[in-house]
């Protein structure tokens, strides 16, 4: 029929006629040349096997064999096509097999896109792999009244005709209700014919009650031949995908770690609310999709880390100091997850980063703590044994060196309890208190304690008394209070000038000899509290030095609450 050249001629899909003895290609049409780029000489001198993939081959050859065992003439399948330039193409065959006339026809469309369509759903729920039932298509034409020249098979099961279709209008299908929609869709028609030109629409076929995507191509005649796909199902999926992103997004919202997508070369693709926010921009968005952000000290070795996992397709987590909207950095532990395909290929990478910065900085305290403790509780034993002997060297009764030393005992734990308050204690009761806890009251003849009132913040307390400490420790030990003509001045002032205001302290021993060597041989904990803790935790500016009469150490501290400036002896 000429009706059935016109669409072997116009049909977008790929029709083929071939040998049932050899499966020889006898007739393509045009578009199968077109889709595959072959011409048709050479689809002509080869089996139409030879140009299926090689993984599908056999599975095609069964699902035949099994069809025209049950005596069954035709047959659905999908593979993958060979195209000239190399690459394939995922098809839909129905295969009609005539074995009397030694022919095989056979209707192929691409499903590429529908492949697509299922890849991306599957990938965005990431749970499930989603299949998508195939979906018929159709083709009718018409004449310049509307009336049906012809209809595939397909085309009268879509519209759920029982009854032949050609030689009836198009209206005569359409109910009441579904008239003024119907009148709609017309009118896409309409203008196809009026101005000649193939138009590519979806709209609602109020014949078939189903979503359709439609080529309509004018005809000679003045009618029309209009070849459409049931995208009902596709709507549905790709309305389901967005359902599924605006979900993700919702949860993303809830969570405080800050989320991120990437392509499998690591290109941004998506961030979370909670990204933006911290960066002040989308990662997709920020020059070199946001590496420049890493603190200098971690950079190369995480940006090695992650990219040999994008090339080994394995997780990773790493800890590192990330830079803020505000300039400051904070310490996130970043993990990273590859999604596979079906294939097991890397489809995306998507990336978590967990604030650790509070984590970290407790554990530093805890380390400190630690060390501290040990430290301290050493000794404290040496201070016992010193409170004790020195005690006992001055107490002419046994009940005498009883008071005393209980009293001094008393002084060595109002130093401890001054480091659990958490609250701003004034520098001067922290130096006395420290002092008298090693037995060196305020009335002393050997001590000046000098400077005006200062409350430290409680985050400051802990260290410098620890400091103070050290200082009195090593004093005893080996300076000021460990000779005769030992003295000891700590004097502080303060600096309001700054922003915020500093405290300047100095501890000064006088008339100490002095042994041989300027400098002792190691670096015990004290010095390094003084020289190495102290700026990093407080940001002090330290110096120890031993001069001709004995240990000199200033440190100036940033304080936030600084007390009045008044000078008291």
């Amino acid at each position: 029929m000429p009706s059935l050249d016109r669409f072997f001629t116009l049909s977008p899909d790929l029709l083929t006629v071939a040998s049932w003895t050899d499966g020889r290609l006898m007739r393509v049409n045009p578009a199968t040349c077109q889709i595959l780029g072959w011409s048709e000489a050479e689809l002509l001198s080869r089996p139409f096997l030879e140009l299926i993939h090689p993984d599908d081959r056999d599975r095609v050859a069964a699902v035949a064999a099994a069809a025209l065992a049950a005596g069954q003439t035709s047959i659905r399948e999908e593979h993958r096509i060979l195209r000239k330039d190399g690459s394939y193409l995922w098809t839909e065959w129905h295969d009609a097999c005539f074995a009397d006339e030694d022919l095989i026809y056979a209707t192929g469309r691409d499903i590429t896109e529908r492949k697509q369509v299922e890849a991306a759903l599957a990938a965005a729920q990431a749970e499930r792999t989603a299949v998508l039932e195939s979906i018929g298509d159709a083709f009718y034409s018409v004449d310049a009244e509307w009336r049906v020249t012809y209809a595939n098979a397909r085309a009268t099961a879509l519209l759920n005709r029982s009854e032949p279709m050609v030689g009836r209008r198009l209206g005569d299908f359409v109910s009441n209700r579904s008239e003024v929609r119907f009148r709609r869709q017309l009118a896409l028609f309409r203008q196809a014919m009026a101005d000649r030109q193939q138009r590519d629409v979806e709209y609602f076929n109020e014949l078939a009650g189903r979503w359709v995507s439609a080529r309509i191509y004018p005809r000679d005649d003045g009618g029309l031949s209009v070849y459409y796909q049931d995208i009902t199902e596709r709507n549905h999926m790709e309305e389901t995908l967005r359902a599924s992103q605006a979900h993700f997004e919702a949860v993303a919202r809830l969570v405080p770690d800050l989320l991120w997508r990437a392509e499998p070369d690591g290109t941004a693709t998506w961030s979370s609310q909670g990204w933006c926010e911290y960066f002040g921009q989308p990662m997709e968005t920020l020059p070199d999709n946001g590496w420049g952000k890493l603190h200098p000290d971690d950079a190369e070795k995480v940006r090695t880390t992650f990219e040999a996992s994008f090339r080994s397709a394995r997780s990773v987590s790493h800890e590192c100091r990330v830079l803020r909207y505000d300039g400051v950095y904070r310490w996130f532990l970043v993990r990273i997850q590859p999604l596979f395909d079906s294939d097991g290929a890397v489809t995306a990478w998507f990336g978590a980063s967990t604030d650790i910065d509070d984590l970290k900085c407790a554990q530093g305290q805890q380390e400190l703590l630690i060390a501290e403790l040990q430290h301290r509780t050493r000794n404290l034993l040496g201070v016992v044994r010193s409170l004790a002997t020195q005690t006992l060297a001055g107490s002419a009764t046994l009940d005498n060196f009883s008071e005393r030393f209980n009293s001094r005992l008393g002084a060595l734990s109002r130093v401890q309890s001054f480091l659990s308050r958490g609250v701003a204690i004034e520098i001067r009761d922290l130096v006395r208190a420290e002092l008298a806890a090693h037995g060196i009251e305020p009335s002393d003849p050997r001590v000046i304690v000098d400077g005006p009132s200062a409350e430290l913040p409680a985050s400051a307390v802990q260290p410098l008394a620890l400091a103070v400490h050290e200082l009195t420790t090593n004093a005893l030990k080996h300076g000021a209070f460990a000779m005769p003509a030992g003295r000891l001045a700590v004097r502080w002032s303060i600096d309001t000038k700054t922003e915020p205001p500093s405290l300047a302290l100095e501890w000064r021993e006088s008339g100490v000899a002095m042994p041989d060597h300027e400098k002792p041989t190691r670096r015990g904990f004290g010095l390094n509290l003084i020289e190495c803790g102290l700026p990093y935790q407080l940001g002090t500016t330290t110096s120890v030095a031993l001069s001709p009469g004995g240990l000199v150490c200033n440190l100036v501290l940033p304080l936030l609450n600084a007390g009045p400036a008044q000078h008291d002896a």
